[in-house]
């Protein structure tokens, strides 16, 4: 998440300033926990930026914490997520990689990635390469624009043989074009890229992870503002892109107007999509989607309306999941508020998986926009399928 919207951004940024001083004023969650739907058991806070006691967010823990990821390696999972100040573009943040032995029940940090001397490092996703595990993110120059205008993103990638030491960052793709998750299917990588400006999403592919090719378009209507596409391939092999679209200005902060998430397919050898419907009523921002039982689970930021308020929730993709129509369903909101979203999720057995996702303090519940510069935590919970 950015600041899309500069004006409102930039005005309630001048009432933060007077507002929210210190790292440690705000309190994050209620209490480090909170009740959720019947199917989210042990929701907790795993990182916290109320507890924050340095503004040094290149080596320590900062006030605003969030872009959480999570995936099984060597028998163990990892967990990633961003630390800085607030979500404005700069220097002055770093990735933080945990693993847990325990099935989530702890994490110990194995190590911390800086941003580079001259941008901001966000936007990790974990894959694994062979018996390597690769770790993906963004670096952008610190500047404040909407739609990621002349952020200069740099697609680059990390990778680690025991999760504790961590090569150099490496660019990965073209300048001016962002990676969102990648995925791995019958042996090559894919990853749906969006422009900077959010003008359109490529498709990208690589026979080995590191070396990477543009594709087809996926998406390229600018006026819809494309970006963050999440990919899922089918059990056939078909490939479904589901993409973010922010829409016209009004829409940006998605209080008012139209909520779309754009559908579009490809078939393999993935040459061309083909994106003929919508899922309307809802704009899947951060999305994390994830079969379960061959049921499609998608986790994304919710926007609840003119109040600017968001939560973060699962939704389920239905319908004919091999290229007919579909439909999504809300099956409840995670404890979230404010800024929140960009989950990670690692399945723990047949029944539950482990699920990461950010949040605002959720008993001030204040406005997304306020919440880009106010404190967030990190959260975990475990979803039990069986209650769904």
């Amino acid at each position: 998440m950015r600041a899309r919207h500069l004006a409102p951004v930039l005005a309630q940024l001048l009432v933060l300033a007077g507002a929210c001083g210190g790292s440690e004023e705000t309190a994050g969650g209620a209490g480090g926990g909170a009740s959720g739907p019947p199917w989210l058991s042990d929701a907790s806070i795993l990182v916290s930026g109320a507890a924050s006691t340095t503004n040094d967010c290149r080596t320590g823990i900062c006030r605003h914490n969030e872009n959480t990821d999570l995936t099984i390696f060597g028998g163990a999972i990892y967990f990633v997520h961003r630390t800085a100040q607030s979500q404005i573009l700069g220097p002055n943040s770093s990735l933080h990689v945990y693993r847990s032995t325990d099935g989530g029940a702890s994490f110990a940090e194995t190590a911390v990635i800086p941003a580079p001397v001259d941008r901001d490092l966000r936007d990790p996703h974990f894959y694994t390469v062979g018996s390597e595990l690769y770790l993906k993110a963004l670096v952008r120059l610190p500047v404040v624009s909407t739609r990621d205008t002349g952020v200069d993103t740099i697609s680059v990638v990390t990778h680690s043989a025991d999760g504790e030491a961590w090569s150099a960052l490496e660019p990965i793709a073209p300048p001016t074009w962002s990676f969102w998750r990648v995925q791995e299917h019958a042996g090559a990588y894919y990853a749906a890229a969006y422009e900077d400006g959010d003008l359109s999403v490529v498709l990208y592919s690589s026979p080995d992870g590191v070396t990477w090719t543009a594709g087809p378009e996926i998406y390229g209507v600018a006026v819809d503002t494309p970006l963050e596409t999440e990919l899922v391939f089918m059990p056939s092999g078909k490939l479904l892109a589901l993409v973010r679209m922010d829409g016209t200005d009004d829409e940006l902060l998605g209080d008012a107007g139209r909520l779309r998430t754009k559908i579009c397919w490809s078939d393999a050898p993935y040459a061309s999509f083909d994106c003929p419907a919508e899922l309307t009523g809802q704009r899947l921002d951060g999305p994390l989607a994830f079969f379960h039982g061959g049921r499609l689970f998608v986790v994304a930021r919710k926007h609840l309306g003119a109040n600017d308020k968001k939560r973060t929730a699962l939704f389920e993709i239905t319908g004919d999941l091999e290229g007919g129509a579909l439909a999504i369903t809300e099956h409840g909101e995670l404890p979230s508020a404010g800024d929140t979203s960009y989950a990670g999720q690692a399945a723990l057995d047949a029944d539950r998986t482990l699920v990461t996702w950010y949040s605002g303090d959720i008993v001030k519940d204040i406005g997304w926009t306020f919440g880009m510069f106010d404190v967030t935590d990190v959260w975990q919970g475990t979803i039990d399928f069986s209650k769904l």
